[in-house]
């Protein structure tokens, strides 16, 4: 059996993050996951798409923009809190040109293309204006928003533009994380992420990791329907098994408020 393609939206301010888990096809589940405490909150099941590289948690963690979908003219841009997919803020979109968006600063949120949406909650989010971030208007793909949202989140540019563009970050024991991008990859989506290490003397060693980072003197990663940290010279430690996760119906706890 394949094992559950794992993504993560890290918040920039704080150690919370909202986990993607794809798997079986067409299904996706959103998970809490607080990395100060490795504490875990399951949110909802999506029966679509959701596009990891139009999608962002906000510097809080209490927001999560999406944008999703499934397939011909039906997708969507969303705004709901975390881990939650209920959205308090919605834009619908009959194609995959734009779509989602980012939060660019704490208690602001922009809109990668399309109206306003509708529903945001006063006091807590506005929209930015349309020029506050690098624009991805080209089909399913990442355009340049992505890569300046992982540069917000301290990673550096090394080179290449969209596609061919490469990011890098510091490792906490010396070396550097290697972030780059493959299209078309076999048993990956469309767009997808590919991390290397590289040592302190400049050798470079790919891995099959589907997502990767650091926090507080970890490097973090997902691999196999797992997530796994370790420091320098320890072995690697698993985190949580989503591997046994099947799809179910949950409501978000603010929706059943409203009902």
């Amino acid at each position: 059996m394949t094992p559950p393609r794992l993504f993560v939206l890290t918040a920039r301010d704080c150690g919370q993050a909202v986990i993607l888990r794809r798997g079986p096809a067409r299904r996706v589940a959103t998970i809490g996951w607080d990395r100060d405490t490795n504490g875990f909150e399951t949110g909802q099941w999506l029966k679509g798409r959701i596009y990891e590289h139009r999608s962002d948690l906000s510097p809080n963690g209490r927001h999560l923009i999406v944008f999703a979908g499934k397939g011909g003219s039906h997708w969507w841009t969303a705004v709901s809190r975390a881990p939650w997919l209920s959205a308090i803020a919605f834009l619908g979109q009959g194609s995959t040109w734009g779509g989602g968006g980012v939060f660019p600063a704490p208690g602001t949120v922009w809109l990668n293309g399309g109206g306003p949406l509708e529903g945001l909650p006063g006091g807590e989010l506005s929209q930015a204006p349309a020029n506050a971030w690098p624009h991805s208007t080209d089909g399913f793909h990442m355009g340049a928003s992505f890569a300046a949202s992982m540069q917000a989140r301290g990673w550096r540019h090394a080179g290449g533009e969209r596609y061919d563009a490469r990011l890098l970050r510091d490792l906490p024991w010396g070396g550097q994380l290697e972030l780059s991008f493959a299209l078309g990859a076999r048993d990956r989506a469309l767009i997808s992420n590919r991390y290397a290490v590289i040592d302190a003397n400049g050798a470079r060693r790919p891995t099959d990791w589907e997502w990767a980072d650091t926090w507080r003197g970890w490097l973090q990663y997902a691999a196999q329907g797992c997530l796994w940290e370790r420091t320098q010279d320890g072995p690697a430690r698993r985190i949580a098994d989503f591997t046994a996760m099947t799809y179910e119906e949950r409501r978000a706890p603010y929706a059943e408020a409203r009902a």
